[in-house]
């Protein structure tokens, strides 16, 4: 599963954002089998995982199953 599309809140610092990924391979991160019947729990999951671990927030993302 991949997270892919990243859109990143760095306030407009544009060498930031250059640092920051694009895409994210997180099969390693997350279980799609934990999360069967609720979507929007795993896009929640994934959302405060992205800003955890890279210490920013996001205007959004998609992702690849």
């Amino acid at each position: 599963m991949k997270v892919v599309k990243i859109k990143w809140d760095t306030d407009g610092d544009k060498e930031l954002l250059k640092t920051l990924p694009k895409e994210i391979d997180i099969s390693n991160e997350f279980d799609v089998k934990d999360y069967e019947d609720d979507e929007e729990q795993l896009l929640d999951d994934i959302s405060d995982w992205l800003s955890d671990t890279y210490g920013y927030c996001h205007f959004g993302f998609e992702v690849k199953f």
